[in-house]
């Protein structure tokens, strides 16, 4: 063996023998610096007002702090919690986290990952291994069928309905694959409910009532991965495969700058539903032949008014069928990917498409037979500003230029001056009276306090020089 393989071979070694050595070091500081035991610990779903987290852990030195960390469903960012106890050798930790609010809703079915730390006042630490909590609907009894990366929550005897749910949404996550890409990894959940009373009871408090069709008979959640839907609605199998397509285009669009505009998101939806409903065309068609059709493009969000809805959904579901159709779907998917990696919409058509949002709007209106969208330029005209006067300081001794300003007080005219640079002759010398003014100031017969009014004239003076 030469000197340079034996150096290399014994660098081999001794790397080995560190690595070996540290690896020891670190398992016997863990095992004998901490003295903390978690004895227990749990998660408990007490939908639809929260979820309960309990720990039991004893130590030699009184523990003094417990956490939990958890994470909902498929979102990036956790949740950091401290726990309420009583500080001693041995104690038990409770938090219940509320969801009974908007801004704190977990959606039935939703896994929840979480985990415990533990720690006394010697600085002792101890990690709790991580655990899953499925938050579950407590007001029913659930089964659950799985194909691929979905799975079907039900209860009662409706077993082929949830059946053919899961098949109807494997297909739209088969057929849109080219539009999306591989975005099938994460698991999706769904919870399926029998009837409108249930799913009013699993929706977040501000969803109470009945808003429209597709969030009545579904509900998706794609930032977490969970779905709800209305098993027994007479379009239950399209609307599964329409919501678990919104949760496909956020994976393949959605950035942490912005989210997919809302007629581009659902545009795909209903495109990549396996049984769609005609009444789209129909207002569709409606709109084309009665000259309402919305400028799709521009809408980022959808209009408020219900009939303007129908129009909406079918105008977006049109215009991402002539996309796909016309240009392929790898454009669309690249569309996506570039949005996605934090690219303004607007360029990312323009660098994918190589036209404009207004030509590709255009073009689809020529497609379907409507007419040419024109938008009205002066409305992003910028109104012509007026200009202020220039006021001075105030001086009792009249100045060159300045406004004569005459009080009634007592029947005494008593003159002030405000020096106005600004001024024109048609404006110097104009007398204000107590009574004159605005009214923000009353314009009464009162005896007024003179030097309270000297104290009003400048904002009089710009107010009566505007009007």
């Amino acid at each position: 063996m030469n000197s340079r393989a034996y150096v290399l071979l014994c660098f081999v070694f001794v790397g080995i023998a560190a690595h070996i050595f540290f690896q020891w070091q670190v398992e016997t500081v863990e095992a004998m610096g901490s003295d903390i035991e978690i004895e227990s610990f749990s998660a408990k779903s007490e939908f639809p007002e929260g979820i309960r987290f309990e720990i039991v852990a004893s130590s030699t030195k009184p523990i003094n702090e417990i956490a939990v960390n958890f994470r909902i469903g498929q979102q990036v960012s956790g949740v950091y919690e401290y726990l309420e106890f009583d500080t001693g050798p041995k104690v038990k930790g409770v938090l219940f986290w509320k969801t009974n609010t908007g801004a704190k809703y977990i959606p039935p079915g939703t896994i929840v990952e979480y985990s415990f730390t533990v720690s006394n006042e010697s600085g002792d630490v101890i990690n709790s291994e991580n655990n899953y909590l499925v938050y579950e609907d407590t007001r029913f009894k659930w089964d659950e069928i799985a194909s691929g990366t979905i799975s079907v929550a039900y209860h009662g005897p409706v077993k082929s309905r949830a059946e053919d749910i899961l098949d109807a949404m494997n297909q739209t996550l088969y057929m849109m694959e080219p539009v999306f890409g591989d975005v099938q990894g994460d698991p999706i959940r769904v919870t399926m409910y029998n009837n409108v009373a249930e799913m009013l009871g699993a929706l977040p408090p501000s969803s109470s009532t009945i808003r429209s069709e597709l969030i009545t008979e579904g509900q998706a959640y794609p930032d977490i991965g969970t779905l709800l839907v209305l098993g027994g609605g007479r379009m239950s199998r399209g609307t599964a495969s329409h919501e678990v397509t919104h949760i496909l285009v956020h994976r393949a669009g959605d950035s942490v700058f912005s989210s997919v505009p809302s007629w581009l998101n659902e545009g795909l939806a209903e495109f990549g539903n396996v049984s769609p409903s005609f009444s789209y065309d129909v207002a569709l068609d409606f709109a084309v032949h009665a000259d309402r059709l919305m400028p799709i493009t521009s809408m980022k969000n959808r209009p408020g008014n219900p009939e303007d809805v129908i129009i909406f959904y079918g105008a977006a579901s049109s215009i991402v069928e002539f996309m796909i159709l016309k240009y392929g779907p790898d454009k669309m998917l690249t569309l996506l990917t570039e949005h996605k990696s934090g690219m303004n919409l607007d360029d990312a058509i323009e660098y994918v498409y190589g036209i404009d949002k207004l030509s590709l709007e255009n073009d689809w209106r020529s497609y379907i037979g409507a007419p040419k969208y024109e938008p009205d330029l002066s409305e992003n005209e910028l109104p012509t500003p007026i200009p202020r006067p220039t006021v001075g300081l105030f001086s009792l001794t009249p100045q060159a230029g300045s406004i004569s300003i005459a009080s009634t007080e007592n029947d005494d005219s008593v003159v002030a001056n405000v020096s106005d640079v600004s001024s024109t002759p048609e404006t110097k010398n104009a007398e204000v009276t107590k009574s004159s003014g605005c009214n923000r100031y009353g314009g009464t017969n009162q005896s007024t306090d003179y030097s309270m009014l000297l104290l009003l004239i400048p904002p009089l003076l710009i107010y009566s020089r505007r009007k």
